[in-house]
């Protein structure tokens, strides 16, 4: 672990020869055909029409790509693309690859002179805890360099030359690259970075070898055509990830645990978990009046440390478990590590408010897992109390959510106002209709399909002694409905404002 105080921000030209393309797509068997009109540089990459720079070479990709957007992106200045089939262009460079997938990843740490290599990177894998785990990691390690890390996270990325909140856990194989260059420009030694299944899936990290990856857990979670067709399909991308890190850290409760050391056999392993079949395990947990304390023993090395973090939910012990596990890998101090855990609270995840009585609670919840961890939680911590959720799964994809949301949030709570999540191209009231169909009560549960007036039923109706649950959202500002991001105030955001008036 490198420490440093610098944080410059830089920016080197890149610059990328046609000629070099052809032989990097011939290198790695990709090149079809192409048309290279005259031996020009390329000074920037794009697959995103709207983000055209003078002499860009342009990726034609995605599901829902249109000729059209070729055409704009060569009239903003385009000089060249890159598709796996041919466009009736004149005066434009073009490769047709058999496979535009691996095409952009392995160009992208092309141009930006792999800047993948020059930096440590730390990756965090799972069906559930990815980002709780990760910011944990992230205020550890500033507390421990004194400066700030890189990260990618589906909150937030930091670059040294971004600031900003994400859209996305794993960005495409560009904005990645673009990310890594940013950081090694800004003189940023480290990276933590969320990884998501279909960021294998679909190679955006192709090439890329990390020096640590830390694998939390793994159950049914992203099954549908768009996304991956079975659980085989999804729990191999998430191995995949594990074999490119040289060292793995693996929760020893995970479900399929043989199926994941055997991923990694010849690899440095460390397990974490709650009970001394493994390296670090947590001794004994404590409620708090603000979050939780625990005892963290490493038997082999006589270790023994208490801790304590102040985000809520019980699972989150289990996230700072991880953390803890990764930071002493990397010989942190145990006082360093406690600042940093005190210092997280990650926004939209295990949010609490208290008001009048009435707990509410926003987590962003959405998958089995992340249910059945939410409402353990809710029913220790919240003992005899009424809950209300409010909540729904997202159209297009995941359908198996549905069944999972009707079930154990049916079981879980007292009443459930079903609402939008990012319904896409399906109308809202066909989805709540279907996670309806799989709550057993069907007195239980009412759909209000828009969902800031979801939330504010659920709070005008609440009375003293209710914890009110809003699942999936957390800070999202936006709903993806038709292929467009729209507009949302967040869930926070109206839950605040409704506070400072209830």
């Amino acid at each position: 672990m490198v420490k440093t105080n610098e944080n410059i921000k830089t920016k080197n030209e890149q610059v990328l020869n046609l000629n070099t393309v052809k032989d990097i797509l011939i290198q790695n068997d990709l090149l079809v055909a192409y048309n290279i009109i005259d031996d020009s540089n390329v000074n920037y990459i794009s697959c995103d029409s709207r983000e055209i720079e003078n002499n860009t070479l342009f990726f034609c990709k995605g599901l829902y790509f249109k000729e059209e957007y070729l055409k704009m992106a060569i009239k903003n200045g385009a000089t060249a693309y890159i598709s796996e089939k041919k466009y009736e262009t004149k005066n434009t460079s073009y490769f047709i690859v058999s496979n535009i997938l691996k095409a952009i990843g392995i160009l992208s740490r092309e141009f930006y002179k792999y800047p993948d290599k020059k930096i440590e990177k730390i990756g965090v894998t799972g069906t559930k805890g990815k980002t709780t785990v990760t910011h944990f990691l992230n205020n550890i390690l500033q507390e421990y360099i004194n400066s700030r890390v890189g990260l990618i996270s589906s909150i937030w990325t930091y670059t040294g030359c971004r600031d900003k909140q994400s859209r996305i856990t794993t960005p495409e194989a560009i904005d990645i690259q673009k990310y890594f260059n940013e950081m090694v420009n800004s003189k940023i030694k480290n990276v933590i970075i969320e990884i998501s299944s279909q960021s294998y899936k679909r190679l955006r990290l192709e090439g890329v070898e990390f020096e640590y990856g830390i694998f939390l857990n793994i159950d049914k979670d992203h099954i549908s055509e768009l996304e991956h067709p079975n659980f085989e399909d999804y729990f191999r991308c998430k191995l995949e990830f594990l074999k490119h890190c040289k060292t793995v850290l693996i929760n020893s409760n995970t479900e399929h645990l043989d199926e994941v050391i055997n991923a990694v056999k010849g690899k440095k392993i460390v397990f974490f978990g709650s009970d001394n079949k493994a390296d670090y395990y947590i001794d004994r947990i404590s409620k708090e009046d603000i979050g939780f304390s625990f005892v963290v023993k490493n038997d082999k090395l006589k270790y023994l440390k208490k801790f304590k973090i102040e985000m809520q939910g019980r699972f989150n012990v289990e996230n700072a478990l991880a953390a803890i596990t990764m930071s002493k890998v990397l010989n942190i101090d145990d006082e360093v590590i406690q600042k940093g855990l005190l210092k997280t609270k990650v926004p939209g995840r295990m949010s609490v408010y208290e008001k009048d009585g009435i707990t509410i609670v926003i987590d962003y919840a959405h998958n089995s897992l992340s249910f059945k961890k939410l409402y353990e939680s809710l029913k220790t911590d919240y003992p005899n109390r009424r809950i209300i959720s409010v909540g729904g799964t997202v159209g297009g994809k995941a359908y198996n959510r549905r069944e999972e949301f009707g079930k154990i949030v049916g079981q879980a709570s007292d009443y459930i106002y079903l609402t939008a999540d990012d319904p896409q191209f399906e109308e809202v009231e066909n989805i709540c209709k279907d996670i309806g169909s799989y709550i057993e009560d069907k007195s239980k549960f009412e759909i209000i399909e828009d969902r800031k007036m979801a939330i504010n039923k659920a709070l005008n109706n609440s009375r003293k002694g209710d914890v009110i649950v809003l699942l999936s959202k957390g800070i999202d500002k936006h709903q993806r409905i038709k292929n467009k991001e729209v507009p949302y105030e967040s869930d926070v955001t109206i839950v605040e404002r409704r506070l400072k008036i209830m």
